[in-house]
């Protein structure tokens, strides 16, 4: 079975982009001293809210359908180009559902909102 692609008709909008990395340190308090910390994970999850611009109802039935049936709804992996690295990375969304409407200021554009993926980093 072959990894499914981001869609190249959608488009990560940067405004309100990040990035939120999970710990891979335990941090134990000491009874005398400063607390000890240890790395305990070689990778981490890294989380990127974002929202995606599709430029078509088209653009949008179709994105609907990837994520519903090639992702069975958003549950699967994915290969994806990290818009600051550059690189192809696996990636799922995380959380579920997806929340679009109409970009009122542009005829047939519709924005999903409200979206995280997630990476290995």
């Amino acid at each position: 079975m072959t990894t499914p692609v981001f869609p190249s008709y959608a488009q990560i909008l940067l405004v309100g982009f990040g990035e939120k990395r999970q710990s891979a340190l335990i941090r134990t308090e000491m009874e005398d001293g400063p607390p000890k910390q240890a790395r305990i994970r070689s990778r981490v999850l890294v989380t990127r809210p974002c929202s995606i611009r599709l430029r078509s109802s088209a653009d949008y039935q179709s994105f609907v359908a990837w994520y519903s049936t090639t992702l069975r709804e958003g549950t699967q992996w994915f290969d994806w180009t990290d818009p600051v690295t550059g690189s192809t990375v696996s990636a799922r969304f995380s959380g579920g559902g997806l929340d679009a409407a109409p970009d009122a200021s542009v005829s047939g554009v519709w924005v999903i909102r409200g979206l995280n993926i997630e990476t290995w980093g």
